[in-house]
């Protein structure tokens, strides 16, 4: 919800809809966030072809999740010109399929370790987010919100996404390179 809401609130406040969003699942039923609330999906990611960005969202305890049969996914996506993300352990599933190699990601704090000894050729950072090419990663929680001003800023103009972030009361726009947890 995270990455939606900013999108939401950019068409809300255009009056347009530059933005258009499905949830996707595996089998096309809910799915149970890591707080128990389900999230009911459009549809089941095997049977699409989604236009624009391709964003996965994983769940606590990631490893492991993300199946050979979505990383086929991802790839075909990729290789049809999809930009890709991972949300907060999103990125095992980017990881698995192979398409952060190469590029500069990122993942929650306490995921971090647990990625690079899975895939350690990885340029896993600590930021907040990252846009590296056609890779987007955020740490999860708000950061979704920080990654996806500036897209609405590129499709709609910065005061729009300035806009966004006072409709959020979101203080600021951070930037990618802000600490990911707070200094002592």
């Amino acid at each position: 919800s995270s990455a939606i809401e900013p999108l939401r609130i950019a068409n809300q406040l255009t009056g347009q809809i530059l933005f258009r969003w499905q949830v996707l699942s595996e089998d096309g039923g809910p799915v149970a966030c890591s707080n128990g609330v389900p999230v009911m999906a459009d549809g089941a990611w095997g049977g699409t072809q989604p236009q624009g960005m391709v964003l996965v969202c994983s769940g606590v305890e990631p490893e492991g999740q993300a199946s050979a049969a979505l990383a086929d996914w991802l790839r075909g996506l990729w290789r049809r010109g999809r930009v890709v993300g991972g949300l907060c352990t999103g990125a095992y599933a980017l990881a698995k399929a192979g398409l952060l190699n190469g590029h500069r990601c990122t993942i929650h704090w306490e995921n971090r370790d647990s990625l690079l000894d899975e895939f350690p050729g990885l340029n896993v950072t600590e930021e907040l987010f990252e846009i590296d090419r056609n890779r987007f990663t955020c740490a999860g929680g708000t950061s979704a919100i920080d990654m996806m001003l500036p897209r609405i800023s590129a499709m709609a103009g910065p005061q729009v996404a300035a806009l966004v972030t006072d409709e959020l009361i979101h203080h600021r726009q951070r930037e990618a390179d802000e600490r990911q947890r707070m200094q002592l």
